[in-house]
């Protein structure tokens, strides 16, 4: 499954699940958001449009890691690409 990570590499949790993919042989492809102006911009529009962020606007979070599926269909599940995946590791995320 080819997969894209939309995140920054100064995110623990998009590291840690880019560290558990590829861990598991998955190179997926990253999209460093703060890396780069365009990125962040096309990062912010999605995020100020989609239904995918509804809980997480307006609370001070970011959102990451966002990822694309193969078939372009985005999900910030990331227990679920892991399950999907076939990986046994679950990622728990802390307030």
């Amino acid at each position: 499954m080819a997969i894209k990570v939309y995140g920054s590499n100064v995110c623990p949790g998009t590291m840690r699940f880019i560290s558990i993919l590829t861990s598991h042989g998955v190179m997926p492809a990253f999209i460093n958001v703060t890396g780069s102006i365009d990125h962040l911009k096309e990062f912010i529009t999605f995020r100020d449009n989609s239904e995918l962020f509804a809980g997480v606007r307006g609370t001070g979070a970011i959102g990451f890691p966002l990822i694309q599926l193969e078939d372009g269909t985005y999900t910030r599940d990331v227990n679920k690409v892991l399950k999907d995946l076939g990986i046994d590791e679950e990622m728990k995320f802390g307030k």
